[in-house]
């Protein structure tokens, strides 16, 4: 669970009282949870596994805009203003675990319940903020800085040590990383490339090893002055 969640601020009363109120459902990779224009009758909170979140585009595409994990909340905005689902979400990962909440409990919680409020704020405060520093990231870094960032977030949530290095299994098409990274997909070729060629990765198939992660890291911090 990443530490800082959702999940992991809520007190052990919380958590039970969030327990009570929800049902589990265990998803295999490529399930959807929700899409883009449904009616939003349930909240999710995911246990373990991986969610992504996408928008159709103008092509008929599917764009990805973010990846979930353990311990984070999803499809709560929809419920607070009572609007459609703004975009869709599918398991990335088998399997995958989340507690479900009507809308109705999921409310009277809410209403009820100060301590998961301010826990549920928090939450929404932090999405806000990563929205608004992708914002920026998009209109200010540079190819290299988004690609390495989003190898970093991929390492974070997939990655495994083994000998000192860490090895990444992606779930993601390099299409997705590019539509996540807000680049095109022959960027994203380009720079893995240039990263393979600096010693800095290595690559083989869909398994990305960090050879020198101080160097990625070092990449990935060229958008400065941001928090």
């Amino acid at each position: 669970m990443r530490e800082g969640s959702f999940l992991d601020r809520l007190s052990d009363r919380e958590r039970a009282v969030v327990e009570s109120k929800s049902v589990r459902r265990t998803y295999r990779r490529g399930a959807k949870l929700f899409l883009e224009g449904d009616s939003a009758s349930e909240v999710l909170i995911i246990q373990k596994g991986q969610i992504k979140i996408t928008v159709g585009s103008h092509d008929g595409r599917e764009v990805l805009l973010e990846v979930r994990g353990a311990g984070e909340v999803i499809g709560e905005m929809a419920l607070i203003d009572d609007s459609p689902r703004s975009a869709s979400a599918f398991s990335l990962t088998t399997p995958t675990e989340v507690l479900v909440m009507s809308v109705r409990s999921f409310k009277e919680l809410v209403d009820t319940d100060g301590d998961f409020t301010r826990s549920l704020l928090d939450e929404m405060v932090r999405k806000v903020r990563d929205a608004s520093f992708h914002q920026l990231e998009l209109a200010l870094d540079d190819v290299v800085g988004r690609v390495a960032r989003r190898l970093l977030d991929l390492d974070q949530r997939f990655g495994r040590m083994k000998a000192g290095v860490v090895s990444v299994k992606s779930p993601i098409t390099q299409q997705e990383m590019a539509d996540w990274a807000g680049v095109s997909r022959q960027a994203v070729v380009k720079e893995l490339s240039a990263l393979r060629d600096a010693g800095i990765v290595e690559s083989k198939g869909s398994v990305m090893t960090i050879i020198d992660r101080e160097a990625l890291e070092e990449r990935a911090a060229r958008l400065s002055g941001l928090a």
